[in-house]
């Protein structure tokens, strides 16, 4: 957070630098004064990243990790490899290269191995969130606060939003915008057009959680088309890919650079988000929804006004964690089944006589509850972040002693596919989670909804959308590829930027014989 202030200390003392040569020692020559400070600052920086990088390398308590070279020297190395924001591809490499405790920064480990997630949050861990989570600052919310205490106070509000008798009233507004959605996809169906899923399950996503966060959908599958907040939103998730190994660069950039494209679409969707919550604070004779529970615990104890940059924070965190998480996972559930027909006809016939509106009767499904878990699987909706910090102490994880203060990560993406804890894991067998536990080696490297104080809030939500939409399209229609559609790119151009971004996918919707009339 102090990167735009040493930014700014060091602008402002190479120009003292020059004004002192150029009054004190050149007098008045500006080109001597020029190249006098340039050699001046030169020398300082040289002397400065020498004697870091040699610190990194043969000094510091990570130099015994293995890892790639430049790696340990300096974290500017995987901005550049995670420029193209696939970081998730780029770290299963590095486990294929190096091995399950690798040094991926220079007070960084990235580790590859199911006791990572238990130890990291599991309960009785000591472990704490990583720098990365004061991206969001100045606005804070309850996935970004690294302060336990503050978090707990803030989980058991959320809490409210989220049981089992608010779930009650929010099952027939997502059943609606679940129909509406249909009912767009029947309308292309009929004409005989492909449908961009991955479009058209952002729409459902974000204009439900648009709902529960504000009270008010953002209308996209109504009006067919991209909602220009979402837009903003989407632009600025980009920034998380390349900068979210350096958050300390993205602060320079929202405070120093802040006319670059992607920084001022993350600025004015932070913007957007508190005018939404403004205008949520003062509205009357709304539907229950999520931060109806939040607002009301402010003006209860009269800490609006001291709460407004967490509502403004939790607006954020509620239309980020619901949408961008359950979005990815629809079009993954449905990329799976369209090239596994056999999983699809088998899901089918398991739902076939189910009331798919009764949410008990749904969850009763094994088969639908196995084709998610084994979607979050192989396509986590957070393919790599959820960075922590190990303790002052220090901790022991995989058999060995991970030094005090070290960020920590784990990536779900290549945690989800270790032979060692799956059998067969590059196939997509959702038998896996009901009939045939043998195949799940090892349950601690499955853990998509987190896990301790840090587990999502929204997990029984999200499962409620994604079981069902899928069992709405999934009963109704004969789902395929769509014509020229290989499937490719939705998993070659997936974009790890925090959440998952996949590539665009079109599937063909068919009527069943049972429904065409």
């Amino acid at each position: 957070m102090q990167a735009p202030s040493l930014l700014k200390f060091y602008v402002v003392l190479s120009i003292l630098t020059f004004v002192w040569e150029h009054y004190g020692f050149n007098h008045g020559n500006t080109l001597e004064s020029l190249q006098a400070a340039l050699l001046i600052i030169c020398a300082y920086a040289t002397a400065l990243f020498t004697s870091m990088l040699i610190y990194r390398k043969y000094f510091h308590r990570l130099r015994n990790f293995p890892g790639p070279w430049l790696a340990g020297a300096t974290k500017f190395w995987h901005v550049y490899q995670c420029r193209n924001s696939q970081n998730h591809f780029l770290l299963d490499d590095i486990y294929r290269k190096y091995g399950e405790i690798v040094r991926t920064g220079p007070e960084e480990l990235t580790i590859f191995h199911p006791e990572v997630l238990p130890a990291t949050d599991g309960p009785g861990n000591s472990c704490t969130k990583a720098v990365w989570y004061d991206f969001l600052l100045p606005e804070i919310a309850l996935n970004t606060t690294r302060s336990k205490p503050e978090h707990d106070h803030r989980r058991r509000i959320w809490d409210h939003g989220f049981s089992t008798k608010a779930l009650d009233t929010y099952e027939g507004r997502i059943a609606e915008y679940a129909e509406t959605l249909e009912k767009r996809i029947a309308d292309l169906a009929s004409h005989g057009h492909p449908v961009n899923v991955t479009s058209w399950f952002y729409f459902f996503t974000f204009d439900v959680m648009g709902e529960f966060a504000f009270a008010k959908s953002f209308g996209m599958l109504e009006d067919e088309r991209w909602h220009i907040a979402v837009v903003m939103l989407r632009k600025a998730m980009r920034l998380l890919g390349p900068l979210s190994p350096v958050p300390w660069l993205a602060q320079i950039g929202f405070y120093i650079v802040p006319w670059i494209w992607v920084v001022r679409d993350w600025l004015a969707m932070l913007v957007w988000c508190r005018e939404r919550m403004a205008e949520r604070i003062k509205m009357e004779g709304y539907k229950p929804d999520v931060s109806h529970w939040l607002i009301d615990a402010s003006m209860k104890t009269n800490t609006l006004k001291l709460d407004r940059e967490w509502l403004n924070g939790d607006a954020v965190t509620i239309i980020i964690a619901g949408s961008d998480t359950v979005a990815p996972t629809l079009v993954f559930i449905f990329y799976l089944l369209a090239i596994h027909q056999d999983q699809q006809d088998k899901l089918r016939e398991a739902l076939e006589s189910v009331d798919i509106y009764d949410r008990k009767a749904l969850r009763g499904v094994d088969h639908l509850t196995g084709v998610i878990n084994e979607s979050l699987r192989i396509h986590p909706p957070v393919p790599t972040g959820g960075y922590r910090q190990s303790p002052d102490d220090g901790m022991k994880l995989a058999g060995q002693y991970i030094p005090p203060r070290t960020t920590i990560v784990s990536p779900r993406y290549t945690l989800g596919k270790l032979p060692s804890c799956f059998e067969k894991p590059g196939e997509f067998i959702p038998e896996r989670w009901y009939s045939k536990p043998e195949m799940v080696k090892d349950k601690r490297a499955f853990a998509p909804f987190a896990q301790g104080r840090y587990s999502c809030v929204g997990k029984n939500l999200a499962m409620g959308e994604l079981r069902l939409v899928t069992a709405l399209l999934v009963k109704k229609y004969r789902i395929r590829l769509a014509s020229g559609e290989d499937g490719k790119r939705v998993e070659e151009d997936l974009r790890d930027q925090f959440t998952a971004a996949p590539g665009e996918l079109n599937l063909s919707f068919e009527v069943l014989k049972s429904d065409k009339s």
